[in-house]
């Protein structure tokens, strides 16, 4: 007998650990697609058969695989999405076609606006800063490498995730692509945009361009005076020496025990207290270090905080090289006299 819809969703879901479910709930719980909403009460303490069911009811009209597909991109469980997607392609909507823009391509501000999901919309960026591969075990039990990149245009930064590590070859600071077939992840906790990058994804060499310093400052590390006085879940880089890094710690996450760790950092404006998440609680570092990290938020109870896309980096100290430096003026002085 040929499976639904509602069975692929089912198989879909079943694929989802407790978290992940507890994810997609939540995720699902805040979507609203032309007017239709399943309310949160109903999917608490739904099943993954009830959850499917609501799927159906509620967005008969507007297509059930389509909005599961949705969230679940939104949730960064792209692999799923993409075998859904391929399950159901014959009984997703036509789309209806974009109507040609008045610019060649889009911007980052005009993408941001955008639905989570696939785009169809080429954009042509600069790859601004590659950060190393992070290494995670996906819902399959799988261990699989992302690498987090920043990309920019002359309107705005934007975080993307590399999937598939054989196109990072690809890829080079300073180079500017013209990117096509990726995916819109919106995480509506932390309100961060980002764009997946997967095995469909397309890299295409284009024109130069320069970034605005407007920009360029916004890539720039937030001195920890302002890390705590900023807007909650506003996504920012920070740097410090490490001053303490205390023992790892287990707490309740939607019903979960997981991972913390807090350490605290200063630099030349104030001191700050840094928890790390899950897997963030492995990186080798101890006090004396001095760190840059990465995709930070502040959560409502003004607490700074990694994200599943924070990156955590040593570098050298900026004291440090400043006292190298004049060291090495000296003796070249001190030669040339």
């Amino acid at each position: 007998m040929e499976k639904t819809v509602k069975d692929h969703i089912i198989d879909t879901l079943d694929d989802l650990d407790e978290d992940g479910l507890k994810r997609f709930k939540d995720e699902l719980g805040e979507t609203t697609i032309q007017g239709r909403k399943i309310p949160s009460r109903k999917l608490k303490k739904a099943g993954i058969v009830e959850v499917a069911g609501l799927l159906i009811s509620t967005f008969t009209k507007t297509h059930p695989a389509e909005v599961t597909i949705s969230v679940l991109n939104a949730i960064m469980e792209v692999d799923l999405a993409e075998e859904l997607q391929g399950k159901t392609s014959a009984d997703l909507p036509a789309r209806t076609p974009t109507p040609p823009p008045t610019r060649k391509y889009a911007t980052l501000k005009e993408l941001l606006e955008e639905p989570a999901g696939p785009s169809r919309i080429p954009i042509e960026l600069k790859v601004m800063k590659i950060e190393p591969p992070i290494t995670f075990t996906n819902q399959k039990n799988e261990t699989k490498q992302v690498a987090v990149i920043t990309f920019a245009d002359p309107t705005d930064i934007i975080q993307g995730r590399l999937d598939d590590m054989a196109k990072i070859k690809e890829l080079e600071e300073e180079k500017c692509i013209l990117l096509r077939g990726y995916i819109i992840a919106k995480d509506t906790k932390h309100q961060i945009t980002t764009l997946v990058l997967t095995k469909r994804t397309k890299f295409s060499t284009t024109a130069s361009f320069d970034v605005s310093s407007e920009v360029l400052e916004r890539m720039q590390p937030v001195p920890l005076i302002k890390a705590n006085t900023r807007r909650a879940k506003k996504p920012i880089t920070i740097e410090g020496k490490i001053t303490s890094v205390g023992k790892v710690e287990r707490v309740t996450e939607k019903g979960n025990k997981v991972p913390i760790k807090n350490i605290t950092i200063r630099d030349s404006t104030a001191q700050i207290k840094l928890t790390l998440w899950k897997d963030k609680t492995r990186i080798p570092i101890q006090p004396g270090d001095y760190i840059e990290a990465t995709n930070i938020v502040l959560n409502s109870y003004l607490s700074n905080n990694t994200t599943w896309l924070s990156t955590i980096q040593v570098k050298e100290d900026p004291e440090k090289r400043k006292s190298r430096s004049k060291v090495t003026d000296t003796a070249s002085c001190s030669n040339a006299c």
